[in-house]
């Protein structure tokens, strides 16, 4: 078991994790890297914050070691703006699965299309706390600071995300990419192009793709659309259970 109770921030790579680990913690000499799998920095009073990678293959190498961690909050810090899939995702909630106090912390809240009122909803499914911030204007710093610390939360009272300047139509839950009877030429096809075609089998979705290469859902997304406008995919097809 840990020596020092931890206060772990984990979550997808961009999220902006070292940025709030300084904004709540400004004494700290944070570094802005991604570390390689976590970096510790000291506070007062036997604790200690644990910044984790984001990266699939960092926490499945630490993955065995978390169970010894003394996790005394957990936070699974998310970018608001970003698509939800990556949230989702089983390794971020295993990391904090065994904190005394866990929470998911949507930061950016002050920018375009932030998606605040589902990732709220996501939290209450899991049993999380929720917290909007924003390292960029401060706001939520002060409510989080202070459940971290004293476990008390105040209501809060949450910004109105700015809405996109054109309302756009919601995307299908997801898609099936379906591959052409005939297709061109694959060696024109980039490494990373053709592992996506290959795992389009008529019963993958774009985002159990996703999940499957450790990309984002937009990332992969992108690649689907030019294997479909160049003709290695038929069609995309909407996803049954």
């Amino acid at each position: 078991m840990s020596l020092y109770r931890l206060i772990v921030f984990t979550g997808p790579k961009g999220a902006g994790k070292s940025s709030l680990i300084k904004s709540l913690f400004p004494e700290l000499d944070v570094r802005f890297e991604e570390p390689s799998y976590y970096r510790d920095y000291m506070l007062a009073g036997g604790l200690a914050v644990r910044e984790v990678a984001g990266r699939r293959d960092a926490i499945e190498v630490i993955m065995a070691a978390i169970a010894k961690w003394n996790i005394n909050v957990g936070l699974l810090v998310v970018d608001s703006s970003r698509q939800l899939e990556g949230v989702a995702e089983p390794r971020f909630l295993a990391v904090i699965e065994r904190a005394e106090k866990k929470a998911l912390v949507a930061n950016k809240v002050d920018e375009q299309g932030s998606q605040v009122s589902d990732l709220e909803k996501f939290a209450f499914e899991k049993g999380l706390e929720f917290f909007g911030v924003s390292t960029k204007t401060g706001v939520g710093i002060e409510e989080l600071k202070k459940w971290i610390t004293t476990g008390e939360k105040t209501v809060k009272t949450m910004p109105k995300p700015v809405p996109p300047p054109v309302p756009k139509p919601p995307l299908p839950i997801d898609l099936v990419p379906v591959v052409a009877k005939k297709t061109p030429d694959k060696s024109r096809l980039t490494q990373e192009e053709l592992e996506v075609l290959e795992l389009c089998d008529g019963k993958r979705s774009i985002g159990e793709i996703a999940m499957k290469t450790g990309k984002s859902y937009g990332e992969i997304k992108k690649i689907i659309d030019k294997l479909l406008s160049q003709g290695y995919l038929e069609t995309l097809k909407p996803k049954t259970t």
